[in-house]
């Protein structure tokens, strides 16, 4: 049973995990002691391999919060390092210009981004509003991945707001980060995913938040819908996987929810074994 490797230490060598939210950067809150991404890349390395994770999908902070777009492209030069490290781009709402011009460098110097992260509470800016509409318009047409921060009833990061974008751009497949955080938020996250067949659940900080178990989302939602993550450099990887691990629910979704799901939704970019 995969609860007996959690319980034993025991690298899960076996099974395919793959986390969709981590990070590489700095922000003031949470406090992270090591400042410069290369070094981060390099714990974090043999972090993964110990709890046994294939890959961790990350976006650059500086590309978030304080619009250092570039950081992007020095991302691509860390995944050449890193093989577990998979990227995505970020987009600034307030630089659609620059946001978008950087995208398509990262899209020719690496084939290791699968696509877009966006962060409307950091930009203070809604996730519907017109300074996102062509981040959309970008992802939809090329089919990308687009992971958003929301939360709860933010008036930047409410999922609410995601209702529309999901109905207007199927070919964007869209992960709700923290699966809306806590309260109503969570609620109207899985209200999204069994509505459009383009929303996933990012459950990065869902539990720990919302106080709901794995086992209240597979009763609330497909469990094909459900993504493991962990917004690592942030929290720690080994207590969301735990989360996972010692869920009463059958092994069979665990390993949906660890990486089978991830592995379909990244199949048109990186081929997985």
């Amino acid at each position: 049973m995969l609860k007996d490797a959690g319980k034993h230490g025991i690298p899960l060598n076996d099974v395919l995990v793959i986390d969709v939210h981590g990070h590489l950067g700095v922000h003031p809150d949470p406090f992270v002691p090591e400042h410069d991404e290369k070094i981060q890349a390099g714990l974090l390395n043999p972090i993964l391999e110990r709890v046994g994770i294939d890959y961790i999908i990350v976006s650059m902070l500086k590309g978030l919060n304080i619009g250092e777009l570039e950081a992007n492209l020095y991302l691509a030069e860390l995944m050449q390092s890193y093989r577990k490290i998979l990227g995505y781009i970020t987009y600034i709402p307030s630089m659609i210009s620059e946001s978008l011009t950087i995208a398509e460098q990262c899209f020719r110097l690496s084939d290791r981004f699968v696509g877009m992260k966006i962060h409307p509470d950091v930009n203070k800016y809604p996730i519907n509003g017109s300074g996102y509409m062509p981040l959309w318009e970008y992802a939809n047409e090329k089919e990308l991945i687009v992971l958003v921060h929301t939360w709860n009833q933010s008036p930047y990061a409410n999922p609410e707001l995601l209702h529309d974008i999901a109905r207007t751009y199927k070919d964007a497949t869209i992960l709700v980060g923290h699966s809306g955080g806590m309260g109503h938020g969570i609620t109207t996250a899985i209200d999204l995913s069994n509505n459009y067949d383009n929303v996933y659940l990012d459950l990065t900080g869902a539990f720990i938040y919302s106080g709901k178990s794995l086992v209240f989302f597979v009763q609330q939602t497909s469990s094909d819908k459900l993504l493991f993550s962990s917004d690592s450099i942030y929290n720690n990887v080994a207590w969301e996987i735990g989360n996972i691990l010692y869920s009463r629910v059958s092994d069979e979704i665990k390993l949906k929810v660890l990486g089978l799901n991830a592995k379909r939704l990244l199949s048109k970019f990186i081929a997985i074994p």
